[in-house]
């Protein structure tokens, strides 16, 4: 199994970081392949809506999305890891968003091969993890038409000081329920 992870807070051994390596440990053990990706310490420029990217194969831009997008096409699956900011994901996590606009058709079908799932990895420090939600379910949607297949959300909220997320039982536990969902 192949699996992207597009790592979008800032701090890279924070929360967000420590709630994805509990999804993915899981899969480590089972010799998934796994592409990681710290989007902040990366060169990503936005989508410049040029769609040169609908008349070739890819996009155009010359950054550290092309590697990315590359491997996305070529996994099973993708995580999208974000804290929340601002009610939804990072900055750094949306450029990258954006650059899969690089995947659909002029006639808005789709590049990528069916069925590729992904999960929302979302951390916060607002406990009530439903309070943000509606803005995760319509990025589901998104992706969801540019291609993707299956997604589900997974929050963690109540973090409001980097915390070590691998003590905290019960999201560790959810987090393995994602795991054993990505694999299957």
């Amino acid at each position: 199994m192949k699996i992207v992870v597009l790592q979008g807070s800032p701090r890279v051994n924070g929360n967000t970081a420590q709630l994805a390596k509990e999804v993915i440990k899981p899969l480590e053990a089972k010799n998934a392949e796994i592409k990681w990706y710290n989007l902040n310490q990366l060169n990503i420029r936005g989508c410049q809506s040029c769609y040169v990217c609908k008349k070739q194969a890819e996009c155009v831009i010359k950054d550290d999305a092309k590697e990315i997008l590359e491997n996305i096409a070529a996994a099973d699956a993708v995580i999208f890891a974000t804290p929340v900011f601002m009610w939804d994901m990072t900055g750094q996590l949306k450029l990258m968003v954006d650059r899969l606009f690089a995947f659909m058709n002029l006639d808005f079908s789709s590049k990528l091969i069916p069925g590729k799932k992904f999960l929302w990895v979302v951390t916060q420090g607002q406990p009530d993890v439903n309070i943000f939600r509606p803005n995760f379910e319509k990025s589901v949607k998104v992706l969801q038409m540019m291609g993707f297949g299956e997604g589900k959300i997974f929050i963690a909220g109540g973090f409001m000081e980097l915390a070590d997320v691998s003590k905290q039982e019960p999201v560790v536990a959810e987090a393995r329920q994602m795991a054993a969902w990505l694999a299957s």
